[in-house]
């Protein structure tokens, strides 16, 4: 078995689980407790705060614990709303967010809320230009992913928030594919809100952050014991938080021996002998800025859930796991107006830091012989 879907979730490292396991066990208490024994855990959760916020360049106290990517993008759309107390009631959001963003801003259409979304250009990147021609002083808050979860590009989010900034709305990005992938900095991003999902940085599963620009009073995201100086309630899920913690801390040396500079090249392996062995094979968000990891492709004339039928030994995804189970064409396909047959198509191989060489081939070769071998799907 060949794993290529590392977008839609990691494993969580050997070191992860070994900083974890104490927590469980002997190191159960509850922080908020007075006694010792509960200072230590508490101690813990300041540890992994501190690690989190260096991995992202921001103070500790900046980084809130959330259950991950989902609550922390609805936190930060809903907060923002609450923010401005009804003197604000517009929501700027690309074409192509993640469905936690999206379902989120159209459920608030109901309630009067005016939700635009931003176009894309056909090589995936959200378009400036139409940005600006929506922005206006009734806008509470632009969202825009940082990296696309199905092909990989990243969003200028630094000219967004400039532009964002410049009519006084909040900006908020999705992070969660870049945190772990590339270098986020969210001073120099100069964003009031940005989620993290630690899954998707070898950390467990239901933790994740939402990152609080210094100085912003920002609308609390649960109410009941005023964990987290009151900004998001409820005991603390330190097993989590301490293996998000230690990720965080084993991304900086992993970043620090080139491993992103490294993944780059396998990546380019993996597209180098897919369109030999595939003629047809087109790869998206090639003439922009990408993650390192990702590679969106489609073969002309195929369904991406049927060619990976023909490849029982790949695990790879069709675009976002949140939409794997449909074939109604990759999201942010549409969105840069590929046509919906070639949406269809779409076949996302992610890679890993576990990744090898070898892999990369025997999944070309495998995607090459299906497609030589199997008469076209459409």
């Amino acid at each position: 078995m060949i794993y290529l879907d590392y977008n839609a979730t990691t494993p969580v490292l050997g070191e992860v689980v070994s900083a974890m396991m104490p927590f469980f066990t002997e190191k159960f208490y509850n922080p908020s407790a007075s006694y010792p024994e509960a200072g230590a855990v508490a101690q813990a959760v300041a540890e992994a705060r501190q690690l989190v916020g260096d991995l992202l360049g921001v103070s500790p106290d900046q980084v809130v614990w959330t259950s991950g990517g989902t609550e922390s993008n609805n936190w930060a759309i809903q907060g923002s709303l609450a923010y401005w107390h009804g003197k604000r009631d517009r929501i700027l959001v690309s074409q192509m967010e993640h469905p936690s963003v999206t379902q989120t801003v159209k459920s608030l259409i109901s309630e009067g809320i005016d939700v635009k979304f931003i176009p894309v250009d056909s090589r995936g990147i959200v378009r400036i230009d139409a940005l600006d021609a929506l922005l206006d002083e009734r806008t509470a808050l632009v969202s825009v992913m940082l990296a696309n979860n199905e092909i990989g590009t990243i969003q200028p989010v630094a000219d967004v928030a400039q532009r964002a900034h410049k009519v006084g709305a909040l900006v908020h990005t999705d992070a969660s594919q870049a945190v772990g992938k590339i270098v986020v900095n969210m001073p120099l991003l100069d964003v009031d809100l940005l989620s993290v999902a630690g899954h998707k940085l070898y950390a467990p599963k239901g933790i994740g952050a939402l990152i609080i620009k210094a100085g912003l009073d920002f609308p609390q995201g649960l109410q009941g014991g005023g964990q987290e100086g009151g900004r998001r309630s409820g005991t603390e899920n330190v097993p989590g938080i301490v293996g998000l913690g230690k990720a965080a801390s084993l991304t900086q040396e992993w970043f620090a021996d080139k491993g992103h500079g490294k993944q780059r090249t396998l990546r380019n392996e993996l597209e180098h002998y897919l369109t030999q062995a595939i003629p047809q094979c087109r790869i998206f968000g090639q003439q922009v800025p990408r993650l390192p990891n990702t590679v969106g492709l489609a073969v002309d004339g195929w369904l991406g859930l049927d060619l990976l039928f023909l490849c029982p030994e790949l695990r790879a995804g069709t675009g976002s796991a949140c939409h794997s189970d449909t074939n109604e064409g990759a999201p942010t396909l549409r969105a840069m107006g590929v046509e919906a047959s070639v949406a269809r198509g779409l076949i996302r191989l992610s890679l890993g830091r576990q990744t090898t060489s070898a892999e990369v081939r025997t999944a070309a070769q495998l995607l090459a012989r299906a497609v030589q071998g199997q008469p076209k799907s459409l």
